[in-house]
């Protein structure tokens, strides 16, 4: 059987690789996603920066797992989402989670 939900969303753990010296610190976000059809994902160019903003507004409905440098929670809200947004390495793994969590990866051989 086939759901047809009206508002699908899904949750994902989102891997981050933190550009920290001499390489990379792995952190995760916990990510909450509104499914966007075909219309709406075609009305975003996503090779622009702007495509990637604009889509991932649409797209993310919440960021758990946000910390401070003291390890203190962080309420999420629009202006952290649009903080989020502006941090290329945060942007790419919110939209690899958005890909992977619609499409998921093919087992190889």
């Amino acid at each position: 059987m086939f759901t047809i939900d009206k508002s699908p969303t899904f949750t994902h753990t989102v891997p981050v690789n933190v550009p920290v010296n001499g390489g990379h610190e792995k952190q995760s976000m916990k990510v909450t996603y509104r499914l966007l059809d075909d219309d709406t994902m075609g009305g975003h160019d996503t090779r622009t920066l702007n495509g990637q903003k604009n889509l991932l507004r649409e797209a993310v409905v919440e960021i758990g797992d946000l910390v401070d440098e003291e390890r203190q929670p962080l309420p999420f809200n629009d202006a952290m989402k649009e903080h989020i947004l502006g941090l290329p390495w945060a942007r790419n793994a919110l939209l690899k989670g958005y890909t992977d969590g619609i499409v998921p990866g093919l087992l190889g051989n």
